[in-house]
C-alpha cells in the first residue's frame, strides 16, 4: 500500500526538499547542542535524591529510622505512637541533612 501512495504521490518541489532539509538541518543542530551541553555537564544532578549518597549513608538512614520507628512503638501508645511515627518521618529528612549535609 505504502509504494502505490508513493507512486501517486506528486513529486516534491525544490521548495519542499530545502524546507525539509532545513527541517533535519534544525534538528541535528538540537540534537548536537545538547549532546553539547550534556557533556559540559561532568557533575550532573541525580533525578532521584538516595542516589546522591552513598550505599553506606543511605543504609544508615534506613536503619535510623525503622530503629526510631521500632522505639516508638515499643515505649508509646497506639495513638501517640501512630502521632509521633507521622512527626519521626517528616523529620527524618531534616535530620539527614543537618547530620549529613546537602548532597548536590
Amino acid at each position: 500500500m505504502s509504494k502505490q501512495r508513493t507512486r501517486r504521490r506528486p513529486p516534491r518541489t525544490p521548495q519542499q526538499r530545502a524546507a525539509a532539509q532545513a527541517r533535519q538541518a534544525r534538528r541535528q543542530q538540537r540534537r548536537a547542542a545538547r549532546a553539547q551541553a550534556r557533556a559540559a555537564g561532568a557533575k550532573r544532578r541525580t533525578g532521584w535524591v538516595g542516589l546522591r549518597r552513598s550505599r553506606a549513608q543511605r543504609w544508615g538512614i534506613a536503619a535510623v529510622a525503622v530503629i526510631g520507628t521500632v522505639l516508638i512503638w515499643l515505649f508509646a501508645d497506639w495513638p501517640l505512637a501512630i502521632g509521633l511515627t507521622v512527626v519521626w518521618l517528616v523529620a527524618l529528612p531534616a535530620l539527614v541533612v543537618l547530620t549529613m549535609g546537602r548532597r548536590y
